[in-house]
């Protein structure tokens, strides 16, 4: 996540512009009187935070005094690299500070060095801005200056915020002297700015967090509400560190409204690059890269180009990666072509998940490796979890390197970023394969909790794992088929109708070892073990062919064989009755728990249902287990959706496919007559209700609604009550009918008991 780049990569405050998009003039960014103390004042107060910084690490006595000859040159130096700074090119001032001399004394040179310090500061330069407050220290104590002393103070505790030195809060009351009241809550605001920048690009959200909503408060009390937009968007980045996508959302956005409402321009390429992060890490590409965009304009609008575009260009590559895996492919290259030392890692990350996304496992593999390095010289935490999970994904067997993520999600619980350990953990979950299906939902709940869409899309490595589709794919629902890479296998590739009932026997055993001995008594009955085996050694290896996808894996295939037995391994194929079977009881789970996402889950199981399993062997014994159970599931299904449903169409279509599957379900029957009846079709569930009537008579069942009556066999006394009554019954199954006792008394001999209506799924009364 790109949090921890936050602190260094947008210091820099691009120039104030106009309405119209062009950068302001001269005479718009200082005030008519051409004093150049109000025109800092005045940028400082507008969301210019290095104007904000020069202004407190200004001499003011100095701005309007005539220097002597001795101190002309330095004087010289500090106050054009000023005018530089007014007129809107910061670059040019840095530039021409980075001339200043070195050894030189006086009030002059120390204001020279204060301002150098803030330059290279805000400019990522630490080195060279801890080298000009070493200088401004010497200068300062040397010509013994109070205001001078107190300037260079100031820019010392500046420089110890920038770089989290815990030393930024003491000395405090020292640096204040001799500042304004309204000045000293500016120079707490910075370092509460500062503070908060450092500690997000350290990974530190919480505590990032704390000073961002400091200077939020502050800015309130300073009146320098210019500020308040980008301390809101550092909270925006803190929150979302923390995995509080939804405030993050809200900060973000407030912080960009308010821009906006006052025309601050100042950080606007931060902003908004830090929404479309928000929005990234919620998996929403259209709003991400509306915002990223946005970015990349006001950067390129800039004309001094304060920083390296190369985290948005990241950015914006995960969001194109959506509809555009050749544009993002061009972006992610873009920005490791201009990322910096500090920024190179992330960038890598980008375009590691991009190339695995297009199948370039070796390329993502590679840039993986890179990152991994760079973000654990670096220290950031953030990058490191991410590039851990793509180093595992873009791996030949991710499972075998799967401990990895237990490294991501302690490096998460340390930032406290619960949506991140939700998605190592689902990633985790997913190559385990069924086995840890549980593990996989409870990571899914909390993803959502955290706002998080689980959509593919986005470069990512939940986009990465989603889209893991296994290469072979056996379709057994219905007719008997097997894809590889999307394309069914030829018949000819099977040279016998034996290899592929052997596949079938297999897969009704549902990943269990099955003995040789009992493979070779189904597939060749009437014949001698000792004839059969090599037979089955044969179909083996053809069966290995079939399944073989081609590429390299750590020596793990589908068929799984020893001397004694041998199995499929479920984990590496994906078969169709398995992920129908998984739905219809993550359905089940759902129904019980009330969950508001129930009716897509049971949908969803039902569109999976492709017909009976294995329909074109319907005598087989070794198959009947597995058909039986998924016959079951899908009516435990239908019979949920028929009780979810509002929509009377639907309602009836469930009806009469549970009345198609099973013609002896009472249940069915009788809740499609009275759905019939209670939509005014009562011609229709008079048909219906006859047909209930035959059905039952077949079993020697007496039908709801009394004897009946000589060959009329659809009139009966209480015909229009007895199925609300059954109806009742189904819908609350612990409730006693009213005619058992009179079915019971009268049933001849030999006529089986009323038999209990089968509940797969509990359905609330």
């Amino acid at each position: 996540m790109s949090g921890d780049l936050v602190n260094h990569a947008w210091r820099a405050s691009p120039p104030a512009r106009s309405e119209g998009g062009g950068d302001a003039s001269r005479a718009e960014r200082q005030p008519p009187s051409g004093d150049p103390g109000r025109a800092l004042r005045h940028l400082a107060a507008a969301g210019d935070r290095r104007a904000a910084h020069l202004w407190l690490a200004t001499q003011t006595d100095l701005l309007a005094a005539r220097p002597d000859e001795a101190d002309g040159p330095v004087a010289q130096i500090w106050r054009t690299a000023l005018r530089h700074h007014l007129a809107g090119e910061p670059h040019l001032a840095t530039a021409l500070l980075a001339t200043a001399p070195i050894g030189a004394t006086g009030p002059h040179a120390v204001q020279m060095y204060c301002h150098a310090a803030v330059h290279h500061l805000l400019d990522d330069d630490i080195e060279r801005a801890s080298a000009d407050v070493e200088e401004a220290a010497r200068a300062a104590y040397a010509c013994g200056v109070p205001t001078a002393h107190q300037a260079y103070a100031r820019v010392v505790v500046l420089l110890a915020a920038a770089t989290g030195d815990p030393t930024a809060t003491l000395g405090r009351a020292e640096a204040t002297d001799g500042l304004r009241r309204a000045d000293a809550n500016l120079f707490r605001l910075m370092i509460h700015l500062d503070l908060a920048g450092h500690l997000l690009r350290a990974g530190d959200a919480a505590d990032a967090l704390r000073q961002a909503e400091a200077a939020v408060r502050l800015t309130e009390v300073a009146g320098d509400s210019g500020h308040e937009p980008y301390a809101l968007t550092l909270a925006a980045v803190a929150k979302c560190q923390l995995g509080r996508l939804e405030e993050a959302l809200a900060d973000g956005a407030a912080g960009l409204r308010l821009r906006e409402l006052a025309g601050v321009t100042a950080d606007e390429a931060f902003s908004l690059a830090a929404l479309g992060m928000v929005h990234r890490r919620r998996r929403e590409p259209r709003q991400a890269r509306q915002a990223l965009e946005g970015a990349l304009s006001a950067l390129a609008t800039s004309p001094s180009r304060p920083t390296s575009p190369a985290w948005v260009l990241a950015e914006l590559a995960r969001i194109r990666a959506a509809d555009d895996l050749a544009a993002a492919q061009e972006l992610a290259d873009r920005a490791v072509s201009v990322a910096r030392e500090l920024e190179r890692p992330y960038a890598l990350l980008a375009r590691g998940w991009v190339a695995l996304l297009r199948g370039d496992t070796a390329a993502a593999h590679f840039d993986a490796a890179e990152a991994r390095t760079g973000a654990t010289v670096g220290r950031r935490r953030a990058t490191l979890i991410e590039a851990l999970q793509l180093t595992v994904l873009a791996a030949d067997d991710p499972r075998a390197s799967a401990g990895l993520l237990d490294d991501a999600a302690a490096l998460c619980r340390e930032l406290g970023d619960p949506a991140e350990e939700a998605t190592v953990r689902l990633i985790a979950a997913r190559l385990q394969g069924r086995q840890a299906r549980r593990g996989a939902e409870g990571a899914e709940q909390k993803l959502r909790r955290c706002g998080v869409r689980l959509d593919p899309g986005v470069a990512d490595g939940l986009s990465a794992i989603t889209l893991r589709v296994p290469a072979v794919v056996i379709h057994t629902l219905g007719d008997f088929r097997v894809f590889r890479a999307g394309a069914v296998v030829p018949y000819g590739e099977w040279q016998s109708k034996k290899a592929r009932d052997l596949l079938k026997i297999l897969v009704a055993h549902r990943g269990r070892a099955v003995p040789r001995a009992r493979l070779m008594e189904l597939l060749w009955p009437d014949e001698s073990p000792s004839r059969t085996a090599n037979r089955l050694s044969v179909l083996l290896s053809t069966l290995r062919r079939v399944l073989s996808t081609g590429h390299r894996s750590s020596g793990r295939g589908a068929v799984l064989a020893d001397r004694g037995s041998v199995a499929i391994d479920l984990d590496v194929i994906d078969v169709d009755v398995e992920t129908f079977l998984t739905a219809a009881e993550e359905a089940q789970v759902a129904l019980r728990a009330g969950h508001p996402d129930t009716s897509r889950a049971l949908v969803r199981a039902d569109e999976l249902y492709g017909g009976d399993f294995l329909s074109d062997d319907p005598y087989e014994d070794w198959a009947q287990p597995l058909r039986e159970e998924a016959q079951a599931a899908h009516t435990s299904v239908l019979r949920a959706l028929a009780q979810h449903t509002l929509d009377t169409d639907q309602k009836l279509v469930y009806l009469m496919r549970l009345v198609h599957r099973d013609p002896y379900d009472e249940d069915a029957h009788l809740e499609l007559v009275q759905v019939l009846r209670s939509a005014g079709r009562h011609g229709e569930a008079q048909r219906r209700y006859r047909t209930y009537v035959e059905r039952m008579r077949e079993l020697g069942i007496a039908p709801a609604g009394g004897p009946t009556t000589g060959a009329d066999t659809g009139q009966h006394a209480d015909s229009a009550a007895a199925p609300e009554a059954r109806v009742a019954r189904w819908r609350t199954p612990d409730a006693q009918p009213p005619w058992t006792a009179e079915v019971d008394a009268g049933r001849p001999a030999g006529v089986p008991a009323q038999r209990t209506s089968r509940r797969l799924i509990e359905h609330p009364a």
